[in-house]
């Protein structure tokens, strides 16, 4: 009776502690546990029918390496990545595109020191460029450097140019490279209708404009975009740890989606 009693106390304090071990890890992950479960969202707004610009795009993983922005981590990469991101600004003095972030952090590392280690890494990988000035002043120019640089490094058809102003992406589309729209920051899960019905008309407004092969959003835009502009894949970044439950079951969602064409990691 006692040695029943004593399984019986030990299997409980088990289930109790995974139990409390599930509900830490919801509570540390509980923007993705969000998107897990399933919304609705507005019906006032129907699925568009917009298509893409279809442009080829090398994609042997979904599971791509995200900020490559320095030397020394484009040196560790694995040999085998499929594809990896760069923050890139043109300068349209120097006539390159310079590597980093965001200007809090500027640096006048260029993209042809990367593309050589590249090269000389005999680096297969595709390339998604966050291309965070384009503009009507540099769009002319910076197509004519990719298109050169693309033929300098074997990038055809391994290139993605994603940015936010879609109007600009056009010539790109024309050229042949495969483009993404980015969508500007909001979350569909912390705002009411209203406002989100004017996210979805921004969106729509900007498609039925300019043509771009993709859409590209934060991990919580993933099923809005999915649901509202089907017919365009999507490229969306999350975290990759592998402890979690919630992370990991997420995870395996966006890579047996066919929606998802790129998945971003840290």
């Amino acid at each position: 009776m006692k040695k029943n009693k004593f399984l019986l106390n030990k299997y409980t304090l088990s289930a109790i502690i995974l139990l409390l071990c599930l509900a830490l890890d919801i509570f540390l992950h509980k923007g993705i546990t969000r998107v897990l479960l399933p919304d609705s969202f507005t019906n006032k707004r129907i699925p568009q029918n917009y298509l893409p610009c279809d442009r080829p795009l090398k994609v042997n993983s979904k599971e791509w390496i995200k900020a490559v922005n320095t030397l020394s981590r484009i040196e560790k990469i694995p040999s085998e990545t499929a594809g990896i991101e760069m923050d890139v600004y043109f300068d349209t003095i120097k006539n390159t595109f310079q590597v980093y972030h965001d200007s809090a952090f500027k640096t006048e590392l260029d993209i042809n020191s990367l593309m050589e280690v590249y090269k000389n890494r005999n680096l297969k990988a595709s390339i998604w460029l966050d291309f965070k000035n384009l503009s009507a002043s540099n769009e002319g120019q910076s197509l004519q450097y990719l298109s050169t640089l693309s033929k300098q490094y074997n990038l055809q058809n391994k290139l993605i140019i994603e940015s936010s102003s879609p109007q600009y992406l056009q010539s790109f589309c024309d050229s042949g490279f495969f483009t993404s729209y980015y969508i500007r920051f909001f979350n569909p899960y912390r705002i009411d209708e209203k406002e989100l019905i004017i996210q979805l008309d921004t969106i729509s407004g900007v498609l039925k404009k300019y043509k771009v092969s993709a859409l590209s959003g934060y991990y919580f835009q993933y099923p809005v975009l999915k649901k509202y502009f089907p017919h365009y894949p999507i490229l969306t970044w999350t975290d990759n740890s592998t402890i979690s439950l919630v992370s990991n079951s997420f995870n395996k969602i966006l890579m047996s989606d066919d929606h998802v064409k790129v998945v971003l990691h840290p």
